[in-house]
């Protein structure tokens, strides 16, 4: 009996360590599910895209303005990184996303404007991503060849 209390406090000890409740995230129901699922950028940018997706198959005002807050949301949470990682992508991205969103959460969304716009972001953001893929090196990084003198 003395074990199995003993094992239940080091649990419940063990369970307390190294957690720090000001670390913890503060759980937000609003974003939780979109930021759960974007921890590194292109991860962000696929979930822009599969949010794109999702306005091309939607339906009716609602459906459209609600999709429409979602992408912009979807968004919100990538372009910090990159416009400061690639400025020019993200100039050539937001020609055609912003409008885009403009459109999909106005009164009555126009489905007929919204189509280029998606085809135009989706293209955009396919270029980023394969660039977004690619580990990107550092300014001061020197390639070496391991290969050197074994010929």
């Amino acid at each position: 009996m003395k074990k199995r209390y003993a094992m239940v406090f080091a649990v419940m000890l063990a369970s307390g360590c190294g957690t720090d409740e000001s670390e913890q995230p503060v759980l937000d129901t609003e974003t939780d599910t979109i930021e759960e699922h974007a921890r590194d950028l292109p991860a962000k940018i696929e979930n822009v895209q599969n949010t794109l997706v999702a306005l091309k198959a939607a339906e009716g005002k609602e459906d459209l303005q609600q999709t429409g807050k979602s992408l912009e949301e979807h968004w919100d949470l990538a372009e910090a990184e990159i416009e400061e990682q690639y400025p020019e992508d993200y100039a050539a991205i937001e020609e055609s996303l912003y409008p885009l969103i403009a459109e999909a959460k106005k009164d009555s969304p126009d489905a007929a404007k919204l189509a280029p716009l998606i085809q135009k972001s989706n293209e955009k953001l396919n270029v980023l991503l394969e660039k977004a893929s690619e580990p990107k090196k550092k300014e001061n990084e020197v390639e070496l060849d391991l290969d050197q003198g074994n010929s």
